[in-house]
């Protein structure tokens, strides 16, 4: 074999070596960060615009709360841009698993340079650098933990969209009753109005009393249309979540709120908060990145390799010479001398101080989740308590109140304003019962944004 031959295969090795970028990269975060839960995200691109398309597809409250929650956590566009920020994360881990570019130089002589074989006229060569074992795999470790972080940002976009979801339901279910309950206060108001007009035309009523109840029947009347201009932002609320518009003929009659569930106990809740929330999930893997960070940084300070190969072009020389002409090939191997130590230290510095930091985020967002786990627990319990009190014993008594007080106000026994009192009370009550299950519903809305997992009632989800 003579040495172009052998400088041909030694070139072609090196470019082979240094080009080969690892077709899997073996992280133990990798394979997690594989198996996310939003591969049930549609990563079509969607076609740009400057307004949301009104042909496309369209939702309806008749959906059913778990499909409209399952695509508002698929295809809200916060879901996706973090599923995207993700996919961004994840692709720089090949980047940094990936070997240095090799350098070809091609040199000449401005003056020829006479050797025992000729003169040398030109020369090419090619040199790779090679980063110290275990350079690489770290760094890949590193960026494959940013990247689980990231996949938990996900998790936490989506515990964000379905706790939004859940509040902005929760308030629209709760306006369609209200409006039920005004709406027939309305209707009750008008009956009074005909009671007292009827008893005053027979001069057993003031005119002041006909007079009172227009005044209150019109009261509640604006009470209602208030109620109404509500429905708008609402609905533009769900439709943020949801990402689509709502179809103009959907109707929110016959929606009933989600009924009061059981629980898990508070302590298995805990548990379960400390131990699989995504914000803590994050800062778990941000902390391993930072480790990794750390023994980057004393990798940095080992010396890395360079190895290349020089192929010298040689003239014809002296022609009594049998090597006459014949070109020279060289080997090299250069070593990093790593006498400068403060980009090294300071990296090092840099991962401890950020770790320490990582560390009392860490604490501080405990304790913050559970006080907002308890809070959540606290108004749920507190909402359907109030339930039970307004249903059970203060609306039938009140209910029993203005029945007694219509009734004496018909036979004069009893004066206007204490039966419309009677009669707000009533609605008071009523509206009372609607808004503490609205109350008990947010809260249940906050602990599905807190928990890694749902808690709606199977049989909501089944609807």
């Amino acid at each position: 074999m003579n040495s172009k031959t052998v400088f041909a295969l030694t070139l072609l090795g090196a470019w082979g070596w240094s080009c080969q970028t690892p077709a899997t990269y073996d992280s133990p975060l990798d394979d997690s960060a594989q198996r996310t839960a939003v591969q049930e995200l549609a990563v079509q691109p969607r076609t740009t615009g400057t307004a949301p398309d009104e042909t496309a597809q369209q939702w309806s409250p008749a959906d059913g709360i778990h499909q409209l929650l399952l695509r508002a956590e698929t295809e809200s566009p916060q879901v996706r841009a973090a599923f995207h920020r993700w996919e961004s994360a994840r692709a720089r881990i090949s980047q940094a698993t990936a070997m240095p570019d090799p350098w070809l130089s091609l040199g000449g002589y401005v003056q020829s340079v006479e050797t025992a074989n000729g003169p040398m006229d030109g020369k090419i060569g090619i040199t790779q650098r090679i980063p110290w074992p275990g350079k690489l795999e770290t760094a890949g470790d590193r960026f494959a933990a940013l990247a689980e972080a990231q996949r938990m940002e996900i998790e936490n976009a989506r515990l964000k969209v379905r706790k939004r979801f859940l509040r902005d339901w929760t308030e629209r279910l709760y306006l369609e009753q209200a409006k039920a309950i005004t709406a027939e206060q309305v209707e009750l108001l008008q009956q009074v109005e005909d009671v007292s007009l009827s008893l005053y035309q027979a001069s057993r009523a003031s005119q002041a009393d006909v007079l009172s109840a227009q005044v209150e029947r019109f009261k509640m009347s604006d009470r209602l249309d208030t109620l109404k201009q509500r429905e708008a932002p609402l609905e533009a609320n769900l439709q943020a979540s949801l990402g689509m518009q709502m179809s103009g003929s959907a109707s929110w009659h016959d929606l009933a709120a989600l009924d009061e569930a059981q629980l898990p106990g508070e302590e298995q809740l805990h548990a379960l908060l400390l131990e699989s929330a995504p914000q803590l999930l994050a800062i778990q893997a941000r902390l391993d990145a930072a480790a990794k960070s750390r023994a980057l940084a004393d990798l940095d300070g080992m010396p890395d390799f360079s190895v290349g190969a020089d192929w010298t072009w040689i003239g014809e020389g002296n022609p009594v010479n049998p090597d006459s002409g014949d070109d020279a090939i060289s080997v090299s191997i250069a070593v990093e001398l790593p006498l400068h130590r403060g980009r090294t230290d300071g990296a090092r510095e840099q991962a401890f101080a950020e770790t320490r930091s990582l560390i009392e985020v860490r604490e501080q967002l405990r304790w913050q989740l559970l006080a907002e786990l308890q809070t959540a627990l606290s108004k749920h319990q507190d909402g359907w308590r109030r339930v039970h009190l307004f249903e059970q014993d203060l609306l039938p008594k009140a209910e029993m109140t203005y029945q007694t007080a219509m009734t004496a106000y018909q036979s004069g026994e009893a004066g206007f304003q204490g039966m419309l009192d009677a009669a707000r009370v009533v609605l008071d009550f009523r509206l009372s019962i609607a808004r503490a299950k609205a109350d008990a519903a947010l809260a249940y809305a906050d602990l599905n944004g807190i928990l890694p997992i749902a808690l709606l009632p199977a049989e909501e989800l089944n609807q």
